[in-house]
């Protein structure tokens, strides 16, 4: 019989045993469970998504901020002069694609005509007319053949000879009619260039080539194609009060100036619905 171990070592052997066994089962539960052991280190943190790249913000016209001052800022010197400054200083710009430039001169020649018109001194009128057919030029040299510098350029000279006087203008007319006309050959809808020759007709003297009939035919023939055309509403009210006729002179004029979907909203609210208020008025008297 082997020796009896004192009853303390007995009980120290069977704590020992007693730790390891639940060490054994401790790791089979956990391992059973699927769970990691104490001593596993935790599994890294998913990345983050990546952020999505930024949008590039769209190019900055340059010359946005001239032509909204012509086309919706107030009609005054102060903002004509401004826009005219701007499209003078950008458009020297010559990485601008030539169409752009072309499209520029032609909206400054168009500021330097409403600058004509506001002016009340003749010679001041005459010297915005000029610089309005050399930013028209410019246009023209840009991109031959550019409609919008071409019609810009002879709206100019027609405003030339309107405040010289149409006796003192009729050497002009060749020119203007030829113009016009090269005007209707790149575009033979262009409304503005149909609406000009209409007022060339009316202006003019029958002697020296000038006819009311065929101008009211344009005048109502453009009305027919757009209806909300106030600009020809007020020349044709212009021309019947001329000829005398004031009740259809009347009709045209209080169309323009009541105009409900106008094909040019801005310019009826700055000029067309003023000029046939003040046409209405002058018929009342």
């Amino acid at each position: 019989m082997g020796q009896v171990l004192p009853r303390r070592m007995v009980g120290a052997f069977a704590d020992r045993r007693l730790v390891v066994a639940a060490t054994l089962i401790g790791g089979v539960l956990a391992t059973s469970a699927g769970g990691a052991s104490a001593e596993e280190p935790a599994p890294p943190a998913a990345a983050p998504p990546a952020a999505a790249p930024a949008t590039a913000a769209p190019p900055v016209d340059p010359l946005a901020e001239p032509r909204d001052l012509i086309e919706h800022a107030p009609n005054t010197k102060e903002n004509l002069r401004r826009a005219i400054a701007l499209y003078e200083e950008r458009l020297g710009d010559a990485s601008l694609p030539a169409q752009k430039r072309a499209d520029g001169w032609a909206d400054a020649s168009r500021a330097w005509l409403r600058l004509g018109d506001v002016e009340t001194v003749e010679a001041k009128k005459i010297e915005a007319y000029t610089a309005g057919r050399a930013a028209a030029k410019k246009g023209l040299a840009a991109v031959p053949n550019h409609v919008e510098s071409l019609f810009w350029d002879m709206a100019n000279l027609a405003t030339t000879g309107r405040t010289r006087g149409v006796m003192n203008s009729l050497f002009m007319l060749p020119e203007l009619r030829k113009g016009l006309q090269r005007c209707l050959e790149l575009d033979r809808n262009h409304k503005l260039c149909k609406q000009t020759l209409a007022d060339v007709d009316h202006a003019v003297p029958g002697i020296a080539g000038g006819s009311d009939e065929r101008a009211e035919q344009a005048y109502l023939e453009l009305l027919k194609r757009d209806p909300g055309l106030t600009s020809a509403m007020f020349n044709l009210a212009k021309l019947y009060r001329d000829q005398g006729k004031k009740e259809e002179a009347r009709r045209w004029a209080t169309q323009a100036r009541d105009a409900k979907s106008p094909s040019s909203p801005n310019d009826w609210k700055k000029f067309d619905r003023n000029d046939a208020s003040q046409l209405l008025k002058e018929l009342d008297k």
